[in-house]
């Protein structure tokens, strides 16, 4: 018997552990991976603290890696396995999501967050008002223009003040033309009902949004 037959179970088993590890991180059209929305539709949680801490199926999805390039390692050279290490890696984890989106839905779910595009400032003015502006960055992948609501889903917490209730952006209705990218400029003003929190500035980054139109509703 020759060495690729000798070899091919542990072949065949690596590239299986591989699609799996892929499967657990693949994000598709969401926020979050496929597995953890699937597993929060059983009333299972993906995190071990709530939203934050050691995300199960990230870890899972790194054994499934590793175990499935130990496999791969009995047929193929150091050279390979580093090779489809690195592909693992860089696979988009919204792989297929925008050819999805172009081709197979309208309205909201042919929407796309960047976040890379979009930040919070806010600063409190003299008078107590909290004042800011957001930038919230969004593409069109369909061919049909879409209106929507934005608001962000994101507990950011400041000396336990959730800035988050500040932002009330869910009475701003957007619209975005077919195969359009734009990056909104949202401002908001909010009044604190606390002194205790009149000093409250600071800058967001990394945060999700909720977009909504009459009927759906999308977290991204």
């Amino acid at each position: 018997m020759d060495q690729k037959k000798q070899t091919r179970p542990f072949f065949i088993t690596g590239f299986v552990l591989l699609a799996l590890a892929f499967l657990f991180k693949w994000e598709f059209i969401y926020s979050e991976p496929v597995v953890d929305r699937l597993l929060r539709f059983f009333g299972v949680t993906a995190w071990s603290n709530g939203n934050s801490g050691f995300h199960f199926t990230g870890i899972i999805s790194l054994i499934l890696l590793i175990i499935g390039l130990f496999f791969l390692a009995k047929r193929y050279s150091g050279k390979m396995i580093f090779v489809f290490f690195l592909a693992m890696i860089l696979i988009p984890t919204n792989l297929f999501a925008n050819v999805y989106q172009s081709n197979f839905v309208n309205g909201i779910y042919a929407l796309e967050f960047q976040r890379d595009g979009s930040s919070c400032e806010y600063d409190t003015n003299d008078s107590g008002i909290v004042e800011g502006n957001c930038k919230i960055s969004i593409v069109n992948h369909s061919s049909d223009p879409v209106t929507f609501r934005v608001s962000i889903d994101q507990k950011y917490v400041h000396n336990r003040f959730n800035v988050m209730d500040i932002f009330n952006l869910k009475d701003h209705q957007l619209k975005l033309d077919g195969n359009e990218y734009r990056t909104f400029d949202i401002n908001f003003r909010h009044s604190l009902q606390s002194s205790r929190y009149q000093s409250v500035g600071g800058k967001l980054d990394i945060f999700t949004i909720i977009i909504a139109d009459d009927d759906n509703t999308r977290r991204l």
